[in-house]
Formats: structure tokens, C-alpha cells, sequence
């Protein structure tokens, strides 16, 4: 039964400007049939208010006939206005037609969210002016008159609060739906904006924001962090000699290996072509340079798509009164003379001075 009322169009999915109007008039012509339904019934075998049943029955036929017809046809903006005119034009006889007595005057109180909602703030506005403007018009009528408050005057009081709980239900869903859908949208942008497309990886925008980020705290914590460039070397030669497709397919792979090998805190990042950046933050400069060279290591002894290559590997730690270029600008140079020494290397940027990992690092105490 809900499924005839309740139609799914799929002109208008869930991210469609229109959907929840859609929604609406469905919810709206519910409530209006089952209402009109209701109270044919009643004022027609209890209250033998014949005149009242008449322009019930008038509304319920007119409900049941928009319903179809906007099933059939989809028009959200026809259907839109047909909603509006019937609930407004129905509401408006109805109270005018007992006086505004019996607390009829309250069923002038769903005009404004069922126009506002339908046909927007404009035309909303100026039939809620006239609706309110023909309720004043009773009660400057009804001045001095004795006030009978009957069984009639409970019961539209009960109706009328009750189709003012079920719209503003209804209004209440959309919204917290809208907000919802609104935030899973926000934050699927906001990983387009951050990801690299190719590899998943973040990519430099991202990149350069958290660099900052952690050169900031660095200044109050005094914590070490580990800042590599990592660059495969020769992959100019493997995207000439196997293709395109097959250099991206190599970058992808890569990145999938160092997602897998560096420690889960490390943030990595693609930084441009064939290079790729890491921050390893709470690492010292001799952890940092080992978990380099183990990179280098396992990438120089395996194939990745049945393609052997090596890496080449430029390290620099946070220092005091740093900024990202400065130390973007110590890695750089250290992977430069990593590529210079030969490749195939990890080189480290120790203060002023740049150094080759294996020959004075991994030999070391870490070694």
C-alpha cells in the first residue's frame, strides 16, 4: 500500500533537488485522503453535518485523483500546485463556511508549511497573508459573541495537532536526511581533495598541510620526526620501454608496498611523477634512515609487475625554526645526492651536512 503512495521515480534519486518534494506531496496527499476519509465519515453518520461531509468527500476525491495522476506523470511542480490549491482552497471553504467557529480557525495553521514546502517562500508567504487575513476578517465578525466550546471544537483542535505532528515529522526527516547526505558528500570531496587518483595515496596538497601542521607542534613538543623523498630511479626508461599503463600500474603497486612496510603512524603521500614523500613522525634520524634503507632493500630484491627497478631515498628530520620549504629543500638535496652517488641509495641530511645512510648510519649503533 505504501509502495503506490510512496512511488520511487527514478528521475529524481536521492541527491535530486526534487526528491523530497516528492516525498512531500506523497506524504501530504496521505494525510489529506486519510483525514478526508475520516472525516466524511464522521460528519456525515455523527455529526449529520451533510453540507461539511460534502466538502470532505470533494477533498478526499481530490486527493485520490492527484495521487494518480502524479504517479503517472512525475510533474513535481503540477502536482506541487495542486496540493497547495486543494489543501488551501478546502481549508479556507471549510472555515468560512462554519464562521470561523468551533475552532476552525486552526485548520488555517497548516497553510504555511504546506505552501512554504511546496511552492516556496514567495507564494508561500502571500497565501498564508490571505488565508490569515480571511481568519481575522471572522474574528473581527465574532467581537461580543458567546464562545461554544462543543465536542466539534475538540475534535478539530485533535485534528489539526495531529497533521501538524505528522508535516513537521516529515519536515524533521528531510532535513536530518539533507544534513546527512550533505556530510557524507562533504567528506567524499574532501578525500577527492586530499587523494592522489592514481595511487590513493594523499597528494601534495595534503601533503604540504600536515608538514606544516606537525612543524608547528614540533616547536612546543620538541618531538623527532623523519621527512623522506623517495624517487624511483629510472622510471622514465620503464614508462618508454613497457608503456604508459604499465609506469602506472608500477606506481600503483609501489604505493600499495609502502603502504605495507612503513610503521602505520607514517603518512605517505605521492609528491609528484615518479616521487613519493613520507613523514615518520616520532622517529629518530637513525630509525628513520634504517626503515629507509629497509625500503630500499626490499625494492631493489623484489620485481613489482615483473619490472626490477630500484629507489633512490632523501631524508631530513625536523629541526628548530623550521619551515616545510627549508626542510623539503634539506630532503631534496639529500635524494639528489643520493641519485648522484650512484642510486640505489638512501642519503641523509644531518644538519648542515649530507651523508650517505649506509657508510655512516646503518653501520652504526642501529646497524
Amino acid at each position: 500500500m505504501l509502495s503506490f503512495w510512496y512511488k520511487e521515480f527514478p528521475q529524481y534519486p536521492k541527491d535530486h533537488k526534487d526528491f523530497w518534494r516528492t516525498r512531500l506531496i506523497a506524504h501530504s496527499l496521505l494525510i489529506t485522503t486519510c483525514y478526508f476519509l475520516v472525516l466524511t465519515l464522521l460528519n456525515l453518520f455523527y455529526f449529520a453535518s451533510y453540507e461539511i461531509a460534502l466538502i470532505d468527500a470533494f477533498g478526499l476525491f481530490i486527493s485520490l485523483g492527484i495521487c494518480i495522476w502524479f504517479n503517472k506523470t512525475a510533474n513535481v511542480n503540477v502536482a506541487s500546485w495542486a496540493v497547495t490549491l486543494m489543501i488551501v482552497s478546502l481549508i479556507l471553504m471549510f472555515v468560512i463556511s462554519v464562521g470561523g467557529h468551533a475552532h476552525s480557525l486552526f485548520w488555517a495553521t497548516l497553510i504555511p508549511p504546506f505552501t512554504f514546502f511546496l511552492v516556496g517562500r514567495n507564494w508561500g508567504s502571500i497565501f498564508s497573508a490571505v488565508a490569515f487575513a480571511i481568519c481575522a476578517y471572522l474574528v473581527y465578525l465574532q467581537q461580543q459573541q458567546t464562545v461554544t466550546i462543543g465536542l466539534g471544537s475538540l475534535f478539530n483542535l485533535i485534528e489539526v495537532g495531529l497533521a501538524h505532528i505528522l508535516i513537521f515529522r516529515f519536515y524533521e526527516k528531510t532535513r536530518f536526511s539533507a544534513y546527512t547526505r550533505l556530510s557524507i558528500r562533504n567528506l567524499e570531496i574532501q578525500h577527492l581533495a586530499e587523494t592522489d587518483k592514481l595511487t590513493g595515496l594523499y597528494n601534495r596538497q595534503k601533503f604540504d598541510f600536515e608538514l606544516s601542521q606537525l612543524i608547528a607542534k614540533n616547536d612546543v613538543f620538541k618531538t623527532p620526526h623523519c621527512l623522506l623523498i623517495c624517487d624511483i630511479d629510472h622510471f622514465k626508461n620503464i614508462n618508454d620501454t613497457y608503456g604508459h599503463l604499465v609506469g602506472d600500474n608500477v606506481l600503483t603497486e609501489f604505493a600499495k608496498i609502502l603502504k605495507k612496510r612503513m610503521r602505520n603512524y607514517a603518512l605517505i603521500a605521492r609528491w609528484g611523477g615518479e616521487e613519493f614523500t613520507i613523514i615518520l613522525s616520532n622517529t629518530s634520524l637513525n630509525d628513520g634512515a634504517k626503515q629507509a634503507d629497509d625500503l630500499r632493500k626490499y625494492i631493489a630484491e623484489n620485481t613489482i609487475t615483473n619490472i626490477a627497478f630500484t629507489i633512490s631515498i632523501g631524508l631530513a628530520t625536523i629541526q628548530k625554526d623550521d619551515t616545510v620549504l627549508k626542510l623539503l629543500e634539506r630532503a631534496d638535496t639529500a635524494l639528489y645526492r643520493a641519485k648522484n652517488n650512484g642510486r640505489n641509495n638512501v642519503c641523509v641530511s644531518d644538519k648542515d651536512s649530507t651523508v650517505i645512510a649506509q657508510s655512516t648510519y646503518l653501520n652504526g649503533s642501529i646497524a
